[in-house]
Order: C-alpha cells, then sequence, then structure tokens
C-alpha cells in the first residue's frame, strides 16, 4: 500500500482540516492583529501536527495489514483459504473486509463438498456401471468362442475393442481419486508387460505385428495393476498406427544412473512433429485419429495421468513415417517414502 494510494482516500479529511487551520488562523490575526500572527502560526502547526499525527498511524496501521494480506494470498496455493491464515484487524474497514473474506470462503467450501460429493457419486455410478456391463460381454464372447466361424471371430474382435473401451472409461472414473485404489511396491516389469500382451494378443496376431521383450528382469516401483493398463494402452495405440507390412513392438527396459526406463517402440507412421507435445492432451486425436478414425483422445491422457499420481514420468518420442517410442522412468528409491 503507497502512501499517495492512502493519501488519495483522504483528499476530502486533508482539504477539510486545511480549511479550518486557515479559517482559524485568519480569525486570531483578525482578532489580535499586533501580536496574533506569532501566535496564530503556532496554532496553525499544532493543527498540523495534530491532524498528521493520526493520519500517519491509521496509514502504518492500514498498510501493514494489505501488505499481509496481499503477501498472504499471492503465497496461497488455494486462493480461497485467505481469511484462514491472516489475523483479524483492528479497524473498521479492515473487519468488514475480514467478515466477508470468512463468509465467501465459507460459501466456496461448502459449493467444493457440493460439487465433490455430486462427483463421487458419479464415479460410484460409472464403476457400478461397468461392472454390470462386463458379465453381458463375457457372455457374449463366450457365445462367439463356442460357435467359431468368420462372423463370430469379427463379434469376438469388436467385444475385445467394447471391453478396451469400458476399461478406460473405468480408470478414467478412477483416476482422480487414485490413491485410494493402488499400492506403490517394489514389483518386476514381466508381470505387467506380460499381462498387458497376452491381453493384445488377438489383435496383435491378427494385425501381424511380432512383439519382443527385452531387460524384464527388472525391479521397479510401482502399482502392477495401474502399469498393466498404462502398457496396455500403449500396446493398443501401436497396434491402431502400425504399419501394414513387417510391423513389430519392442519393449524393454533400461538402467539409468538414478531410475529405471521402460520403453515401448513400434516402427509404425510415427507423429507429426507439430503435434508431439499434445499427444497427452485431453481428447487430443491428431492427424492420425482423424484419418483412420479409431481415437478418442483418453488413452495418453489418462496414462500420464496416472504416472502423474504414482510418481513416474512418461514422455514420448516420434518420427513421421519411422514409429514412435514411449519412454516410462521410475525412480529407484520407493514411492512409499513420499506418499
Amino acid at each position: 500500500m503507497k502512501i499517495t494510494d492512502f493519501l488519495g482516500g483522504k483528499v476530502t479529511y486533508i482539504i477539510s482540516h486545511l480549511t479550518v487551520m486557515a479559517v482559524t488562523v485568519a480569525m486570531l490575526v483578525a482578532l489580535n492583529p499586533a501580536g496574533g500572527k506569532i501566535f496564530s502560526i503556532y496554532i496553525g502547526i499544532l493543527y498540523i501536527i495534530a491532524a498528521i499525527v493520526p493520519l500517519f498511524a491509521e496509514y502504518r496501521r492500514k498498510r501493514e495489514y494489505y501488505n499481509l494480506l496481499v503477501s498472504g494470498f499471492e503465497r496461497l496455493d488455494r486462493k480461497n483459504l485467505i481469511a484462514e491464515i491472516i489475523p483479524e484487524p483492528d479497524f473498521f474497514e479492515g473487519k468488514l473486509l475480514y467478515g466477508i473474506l470468512k463468509a465467501s470462503n465459507k460459501a466456496c467450501l461448502e459449493e467444493i463438498n457440493k460439487y465433490k460429493e455430486l462427483q463421487e457419486e458419479y464415479r460410484e455410478y460409472i464403476e457400478m456401471w461397468v461392472h454390470e456391463i462386463k458379465t453381458p460381454i463375457s457372455s457374449s464372447k463366450l457365445i462367439a468362442q463356442n460357435r467359431r466361424d468368420e462372423a463370430t471371430d469379427s463379434i469376438s474382435e469388436e467385444l475385445d475393442s467394447i471391453e478396451s473401451y469400458i476399461e478406460q472409461a473405468l480408470f478414467y472414473a478412477r483416476s482422480n481419486s487414485v490413491e485410494k485404489d493402488y499400492i506403490i511396491k517394489e514389483i518386476s516389469l514381466e508381470k505387467p508387460v506380460y499381462a498387458a500382451i497376452k491381453r493384445n494378443s488377438k489383435q496383435l496376431i491378427g494385425a501381424g505385428i511380432s512383439v519382443s521383450a527385452e531387460n524384464l528382469n527388472v525391479s521397479v516401483y510401482s502399482d502392477s495393476k495401474w502399469l498393466e493398463f498404462i502398457l496396455d494402452q500403449l500396446i493398443i495405440n501401436s497396434v491402431k498406427y502400425a504399419r501394414e507390412k513387417d510391423a513389430f513392438i519392442r519393449i524393454e527396459a533400461k538402467e539409468l544412473s538414478n531410475s529405471r526406463m521402460l520403453i515401448v517402440s513400434d516402427n509404425g507412421i510415427g507423429i507429426p512433429e507439430n503435434e508431439l507435445p499434445r499427444i497427452f492432451d485431453k481428447g487430443f486425436t491428431g492427424t492420425n485419429g482423424r484419418l483412420r478414425g479409431k481415437s478418442t483422445g483418453m488413452g495418453l491422457y489418462i496414462c500420464r495421468k496416472l504416472c502423474e499420481k504414482m510418481g513416474i514420468s512418461i514422455s514420448a518420442e516420434s518420427e513421421l513415417g519411422s514409429g514412435t517410442a514411449v519412454s516410462i522412468v521410475f525412480p529407484r528409491s520407493s514411492m512409499t517414502d513420499i506418499l
């Protein structure tokens, strides 16, 4: 708070006091022309001091409070909690502002809690719906497997795709409260990698894509179920955007100085350079997704969100026409020390 800002709101106060002082001095001089000038000057000086001292004291008190208010607000991550960290002031305008902030904060928290409850209800409904819909899908797949022909094989493949999208919806619904559904512990990369490959074996065989897995006898700190879902999404993307002949997917682990890296690479159609920074954005499908019409723009977004929750990083490199490599980096130390 600057002195000019403070004085700007005190213009009427200053003008009125100067006017009263000038009239008082003039009256004293008029009443005592002989010796009234010196006396009038003293009276004028005392009047100015009496007016300035309380003005300065008020400025100093308000400046300290409002500076505290501004600095506290700037430091806060959750701005709506400003009323919780500042003390109640001792002047009327500050008390009024403090009361408004308190009331506003309370109303804001009530609104937040209301929407949290609605979100939680929606998440519970999605989870229930997913579990319910899995039963008819499993039954349909069983019927298709018992009556094998070209048509039922195609139906079975489409059911696999539907099941994959349903799993994606379930993981997305849980992604905002992932800490309730995962356990970080030391696991071998072999289990989630081979589980993801097995899960997509039909699509891989049908598309004629060869898969190689190397150096997977490595331990990392992660949740096996969530990591399997992430790998599943990466393999699905590689199948979607595979080249027509000699397509392959390579999954390998590497040791770094302070971390371990899992790389999923392919020789597919690749990603345009200008689109690469956006592939983890929500709903981004890109040129390839629009051309092939098979992308929702949610898979990689959910992967990044889950990685952030688990304290691991994910990134991608790609060259148009040559393929894509997605890297997942795990810290060496246990994440349980952080959680």
